[in-house]
This record gives structure tokens, C-alpha cells and sequence, in this order.
């Protein structure tokens, strides 16, 4: 693996992973890309890898498939506390090969996955079921398989499958229900098309069953193009659990065009049209397809879609569009924002789209044998299409974190080989890129990444000369989260000066703080939120106090400051003798968090006393020398005892 690091004026390469982390530590240390690792291989029977999820927690797999007895099946190797686990087959048990395979995460090591496998014949047809297993938190192995629905010929299903953390799930799939020949057949709009089924099911989590919502279709008597994987459905959905679908249907006039709805559990939201059918007055009438859907926490959705060049575009080359579906809470959630074209070539890949919840996205694709991402802050906010690196597969799929986010692509290194490359971008423009690659080398596939919005992310891909594959999978790995100190409001005495902090949100590995004082380390190595400080370091005043989050690799992320208000001293006493008239003035104060007057009394020595006033006169009836005794406290409970001499004459 090659790792090298930039800035929006700097590019230093770097060949060992010692060298990237030291150099990560040095900027405040924003992310690393951690080495490819084979997780599986190399062996003769893999095929091909096949997904990767992770979950907020950080919790995830990579999904692959290798032969078994001549059959293809499933496999899943774990990732959990930071390491990949041994791999564990899904879909064991089943006599029959599976094809279409996808996989989705929730946190505590739930996972789970679906494909589609043969099941009967019915009169001359191989008919094949959508069938999933799954694991859920503390499963060491995958559940029995159980069926979702029939495909029928199973040709069509290319399913989507998200999840959210606590396990509830939505899968889209397609079925075809006409073949373009035999009785029956419809006529369809455009040689080829097929009456088809967009369908979409709810898995209820913890092993029940799945409750199928049926077609989703706008118009389901109208024919479809024939299934790839470039016009299948995408879903995702947030932490609310209700989903966001995008797929690809033709409109009456017979171009295919990209529509989406919400679901509200198993409850169908309305079909809204995301590519229009004109722009300016003309008439688009070329196709839309390749949509991707991210969701944030409120359920706002991106749908980003690609639209074919051609006489029937006013655009002319290709391009990939985005548009925006505001969060359930909004009153306008229920329509979509526009369209924005984001970047264009003369030949365009599927786009990748994510966002979070602070309407900041990313879009990637591969156009013209080049990686391309764009990033910007919504509503309107639209980042130039920004080249990263050249590509010869026809994917790059991207993730997004606090201020940038992670894509991968497939290349060729400076020597020709096939790499993996990956590209980790940070806020404030400064990136590293790490070529990932198997020991032996050899011909890869292109890439699958996931990623959760806290910034870490799987990178998984096979790749070997033939008959010696290996399964390689790479982590990004996010610095600590953000997270916010705490110090009492009011004043507080030196003693009992302390600091809390939230837990810095941590994927795996172990987390460790430091405490600053007014930019100085007062305390290394904690492990827990809290902590005293030293009330000799301290003064009377405001003091800034920050909290470092340090995590294995030595990322750090800190804390915006919050201030404490320290009193570490008593009152303190003033007396002036005002000559030639024999009369002192007693003046009790405090310049942090003030004198006490109710528990203030002065004794000037002569038989005389004053109780709750800071400040007073005393005119002697003789000279002499007096001792005069102060008593007060602050606020914050330091007490004051002072015994002061004066003349008078």
C-alpha cells in the first residue's frame, strides 16, 4: 500500500504506514487509512466480493461469495473492536447457488443479508425467492434462511437493502411479471422493455418475519426496461426507521425517468417525479437511471441520478443530477427541492451520493476513465465537479464525515498493476490517498465502501491472478467524535474545582483524554468524564479548559472551550488611616467571586463594631494603636480572619 497525504498547497508522498500516522498525528490527526488486509484467501473458490456495511458503532462486515461444491454461496467475514473475524457462511444449509446478494448493518454486530436463489420449477420456469438471514447482537452465527418473496425468474431482483441501527430493515427488488415473449405478452412502450415490479419489504428485526408492502410502481401496467444493475431501485433510510426509495420507470411517453416515496413503516408515501420532463420549454426525452439515495437523521433524503446524452437532452453530454427531499418535521417535506446537475462527461458511470444531518453531501462517479467528486452545503451551496484520480472501472462509490469523506475507485498504479485506490478528504481542503492492493497482485474488482457519518468506512474488493483470489478489505478509520466539556456555571473554590466532559463517540479501539487549563496540560491518560484539578495550578480569575479525545492510532479531537470560574483565596482587607482627623476606612472585597456582606464584621479594637457592611468608618476618640479583627467570606465559602494594626494620632 502507498499512502501519501495533502493539503490545499501540499503533497507529500509517503511509502510506510508509520510514516502516514506520524504525519497524522502532527495535523491534529484527521483520519487514517489503514493498510488493506486480506481477510479471506487466496483460494480458487472466490468470486467475487460482493458488499461491506458498517453501522454507526462501527460495527460491519464485507460480504463475498466462493463455491461450494460447484454452487456459489455466501460468506461474511465480521468486523467488530476494530479487527476483521473469521468468516462465517450465511446461507448454510441451502442445497442452491445465490446470486444477487446484498448485505446492511445496525449496531452491536447486527447484520444482515439477502439474495435470491431457485426454489421450484413452475411449468417450463426456474421460478427463484428473495431469502434473507441475519445476525443479531451476540449471534455468533447466521439464522436459519428464511423466504421474503417469489422472483419469479429471478432475473430482475438487483436488490437495495438498508438498515437502521436497531435492526429494522427495507429491502427494493425487482420482479418481472410479463416476458417480452409468450401468451400474454404486454406490448411494450420501447423494444425490450418488460412488465416489471418494483417491490419493496419490511424486516421487522430480531428474526421476524418480513412483511411484504407489494409494488411501489406509479404505474405498474406500464412496461420497464430491462433490469441491470445500473436502473435497479435504491433505498436507505434514517434513524427514524422509515425509508426513502428511488427507482427507474418510464412515463406514459415511454422515457424512463427516476421516481421516489417515502414509506412510513408499512405505510406507502406518495410517488413524487425527481427528473423532470422539460427544462427551459424543451422536452427531455432521453433516460434517467442509476439513481442512489442517502438519507439523514430526520429522514431528508438526496437522490442523485444520472441522464443520458443525446438529441433528447438539452444538455448535450451526460450528466449526473442531484435533488433534495427535506426531513419529515418540515412542512415542505413532502416535495422535492429541484433538480442541480452536479457534473457531466462524455462517458459517465452510476453516481454515489451521502449526506448527514447538516445538509452537507457528496456525489461521486467515474467520468471519462476519471474519479470525480463534488461536495457542498445545501440549500444552495453546489460544489464544481473536482477531479481525484484516474479510473478504469466505471464506479466510485463515496461516503461522507464531518468536513469531507471517503471514495475509492479502481486504477492502475504508475507501474500498470491494478490498485485500489483511496482518497480521505478533511475540512479545510487537505486530503490523503491510500493504493491499496493484494500481496500477489493481479487483476481487482471494483471497489464497495461503506461508511457511517462519524467518518469511518470499509473498503472491500477481491483481487489475484486467477485461481489464487484474495477477499481485501481496508478500514478508514475516524478520529474520536466531537463532544463538549462541562464546568459549573457559578463560582467555584479551588478545591473543588472539577471538569466533566461527554464520552468522545469512538468506533473501537480505546480513548483516552488530556485536560488543558488556559492551553497547559494539567492531566494525562484519563479514562473516565470527569476530573479534579490540582487547585495549587489554579488562581483566582476565568480559565479556559479544553478535553483532548485520543484514540490508538493517536487521533485527537478537542473540545470547544468552556470557561471555569475559579475563587481560590479569601476576601481580601483594605484599611486606610485618614490623618490628622484619627478615623480609618475598613473597605472587605473580593475580585472573584465577591465578599459576603451578611457574614462581614469588623472589630476596630476599642470597644467599637460594625456587622454586615464591606466598607466602613471608624473615628477613634484617642490615639493609639489599635488591632483591628476582620471576618468574611466569599461566596464560595473561603473564610477571612484578619487582625491589622493601625495608629492613629
Amino acid at each position: 500500500m502507498r499512502l501519501s497525504t495533502s493539503s490545499p498547497s501540499l503533497r507529500a508522498p509517503a511509502s510506510l504506514v508509520a510514516t502516514l500516522l506520524a504525519l497524522i498525528a502532527c495535523a491534529q490527526a484527521q483520519a487514517a487509512l489503514l493498510p488493506a488486509q486480506a481477510i479471506y484467501g487466496p483460494d480458487s473458490t472466490i468470486l467475487d466480493v460482493d458488499g461491506s456495511a458498517i453501522a454507526p458503532d462501527g460495527t460491519g462486515a464485507v460480504l463475498y461469495r466462493k463455491l461450494i461444491g460447484g454452487q456459489p454461496h455466501l460468506f461474511v467475514s465480521r468486523f467488530q473492536a476494530g479487527a476483521f473475524l473469521p468468516s462465517v457462511q450465511v446461507d448454510a444449509g441451502q442445497p442452491f447457488g445465490a446470486s444477487f446478494p446484498a448485505i446492511a448493518a445496525g449496531n452491536n454486530g447486527r447484520l444482515l443479508v439477502v439474495w435470491a436463489e431457485p426454489w421450484a420449477t413452475i411449468g417450463q420456469t426456474t421460478h427463484f425467492r428473495l431469502m434473507s438471514s441475519g445476525i443479531d447482537p451476540g449471534g455468533a452465527q447466521f439464522d436459519p434462511a428464511i423466504p421474503i418473496d417469489d422472483l419469479g425468474d429471478g432475473s430482475a431482483a438487483y436488490p437495495s437493502l438498508a438498515m437502521a441501527p436497531n435492526g429494522i430493515a427495507y429491502v427494493a427488488y425487482r420482479v418481472v411479471t410479463n416476458p417480452l415473449t409468450g401468451p400474454g405478452t404486454t406490448l411494450p412502450l420501447r423494444a425490450g422493455d418488460e412488465l416489471i415490479d418494483v417491490r419493496v419489504a419490511r424486516y421487522n428485526g430480531e428474526g421476524l418475519p418480513w412483511s411484504v408492502l407489494g409494488a411501489i410502481n406509479n404505474h405498474p401496467e406500464l412496461t420497464m426496461r430491462h433490469p441491470r444493475a445500473e436502473n435497479a431501485p435504491s433505498i436507505a433510510l434514517g434513524l427514524t426507521g422509515n425509508a426513502v426509495v428511488a427507482w427507474q420507470e418510464p412515463d406514459t411517453s415511454g422515457t424512463a425517468r427516476i421516481w421516489l416515496r417515502r414509506i412510513f413503516g408499512t405505510r406507502l408515501g406518495n410517488v413524487l417525479a425527481v427528473t423532470p420532463s422539460e427544462v427551459g420549454g424543451r422536452p427531455i426525452t432521453v433516460d434517467a437511471d442509476a439513481p442512489s439515495v442517502a438519507t439523514e437523521t430526520f429522514g431528508g433524503a438526496m437522490i442523485a441520478y444520472r441522464l443520458a446524452s443525446g438529441a433528447g437532452s438539452p444538455y448535450g453530454s451526460a450528466r449526473v443530477f442531484i435533488d433534495t427531499l427535506p426531513p419529515e418535521t418540515d412542512p415542505h417535506g413532502g416535495r422535492l427541492e429541484g433538480a442541480h446537475a452536479v457534473g457531466g462527461a462524455t462517458v459517465l458511470g452510476a453516481p454515489s451520493v451521502s449526506n448527514d444531518a447538516q445538509g452537507a453531501y457528496r456525489v461521486s462517479y467515474v467520468g471519462s476513465a476519471v474519479a470525480t467528486a463534488s461536495t457542498g452545503d445545501l440549500p444552495k451551496d453546489f460544489g464544481s465537479p473536482r477531479p481525484l484520480g484516474s479510473a478504469r472501472g466505471t464506479r466510485a462509490p463515496t461516503t461522507i464525515s464531518p468536513g469531507g469523506g471517503v471514495t475509492a475507485w479502481a486504477t492502475t498504479s504508475t507501474g500498470g498493476a491494478p490498485i485500489v485506490e483511496a482518497r480521505e478528504d478533511f475540512s479545510g481542503g487537505g486530503w490523503q490517498l491510500a493504493q491499496l492492493s493484494a500481496p500477489l497482485g493481479g487483476p481487482t474488482s471494483e471497489p464497495m465502501l461503506a461508511g457511517a457519518e462519524g467518518g469511518d468506512a470499509i473498503i472491500a474488493f477481491s483481487q489475484g491472478p486467477a485461481g489464487r483470489q484474495s477477499v481485501m478489505a481496508a478500514v478508514a478509520k475516524a478520529p474520536p467524535g466531537g463532544f463538549i466539556a462541562y464546568a459549573p456555571s457559578s463560582w467555584v473554590r479551588g478545591r473543588s474545582a472539577s471538569v466533566s466532559w461527554d464520552s468522545s463517540p469512538e468506533a473501537f479501539g480505546a480513548t483516552s483524554y488530556q485536560l488543558l487549563v488556559d492551553g497547559q496540560i494539567r492531566a494525562r491518560g484519563l479514562t473516565g468524564q470527569s476530573a479534579k484539578i490540582n487547585p495549587q495550578s489554579l488562581g483566582d480569575g476565568v480559565h479556559r479548559v479544553q478535553v483532548i479525545a485520543t484514540d490508538g492510532l493517536g487521533q485527537r479531537t478537542m473540545t470547544p472551550i468552556t470557561t471555569l470560574k475559579v475563587d481560590a483565596n479569601p476576601p481580601q482587607v483594605s484599611v486606610t488611616v485618614i490623618h490628622p482627623h484619627g478615623t480609618v476606612r475598613v473597605r472587605v472585597y473580593d475580585r472573584a467571586s465577591g465578599a459576603v456582606s451578611r457574614v462581614t464584621s469588623v472589630d476596630f479594637g476599642d470597644g467599637a463594631r460594625v456587622d454586615r457592611r464591606l466598607t466602613t468608618r471608624h473615628r477613634y476618640a484617642h490615639p493609639g494603636r489599635y488591632t483591628i479583627l476582620v471576618r468574611s467570606s466569599d461566596r464560595v465559602g473561603n473564610h477571612l480572619l484578619a487582625h491589622i494594626s493601625v495608629e492613629v494620632g
